[in-house]
């Protein structure tokens, strides 16, 4: 029962938070007023974070049905999964910038251990699968705020143009999500990678046509590779 509690309570805080951060003025501010604050081409447009609202029903199905499941790896994970959401909502509304990307850097990283916790033949709701979600959109979250916050301290590019550093991430994105989707018989993960390139490929229409034609190809390669890639089932674990 502390297990449940302990992360139920986070669960809370981290929704209460994530969502506040788009309806309410946190520090004097929403975290979309923010984010559209500086002109990121590697940035989708912003109905695409309606996702979060899945995310968060998945993880709520996923509490409900592991009550007296989860060991205590998993409950440690999950409950700090949650307190690291809520802390990069807290600091970006601060405009700590780094800081926010270096939470989302460590948030990608315990997904990923619960993520890996789970056998790769576990599709189900119960199981690996809200964690797909979860790990999916952190990975993008995380080279979108990348992005972001290299725009918002000035950064040059090293000579490269902004379009074209915005084809180099998307193209890490869509390899990152392959990568997955192989090694970790995963179609979910790259399903919302698909769903968040998009969303880029709105956010920029034809102002920026290189970055809309990328994400569109490349939204393309992953719908092959969710149908088409398979792993040796010799290697499958």
């Amino acid at each position: 029962m502390p297990q449940f509690i302990l992360m139920t309570m986070s669960y809370i805080v981290s929704l209460i938070l994530t969502f506040a951060s788009f309806f309410m003025h946190i520090n004097g501010q929403s975290s979309l007023e923010i984010a559209n604050r500086f002109s990121v081409i590697f940035a989708p447009m912003n109905i695409s974070y309606v996702i979060w609202i899945v995310i968060y029903l998945f993880l709520g199905y996923w509490l409900a049905m592991n009550m007296k499941k989860t060991s205590m790896k998993q409950t440690a994970l999950f409950s700090c999964i949650n307190i690291l959401q809520a802390l990069t909502v807290y600091v970006w509304h601060h405009e700590l910038f780094i800081v926010s990307l270096g939470i989302t850097l460590l948030l990608v990283l315990y997904v990923f251990m619960l993520y890996s916790s789970y056998p790769l033949n576990d599709q189900s709701m119960s199981g690996r699968l809200p964690f797909a979600i979860y790990f999916a959109w952190a990975t993008f979250t995380c080279i979108t705020n990348t992005s972001f916050t290299l725009t918002a301290y000035g950064w040059n590019g090293f000579g490269l143009s902004a379009p074209l550093w915005a084809v180099i991430l998307l193209t890490l994105g869509g390899a990152i999500a392959l990568h997955i989707r192989f090694h970790h018989f995963d179609r979910i993960y790259p399903s919302v990678f698909i769903w968040a390139y998009i969303g880029i490929a709105l956010h920029n229409g034809f102002d920026e046509l290189l970055v809309t034609t990328a994400s569109l190809f490349l939204c393309g390669a992953l719908f092959v590779g969710i149908l088409f890639m398979k792993k040796n089932p010799a290697y499958q674990k």
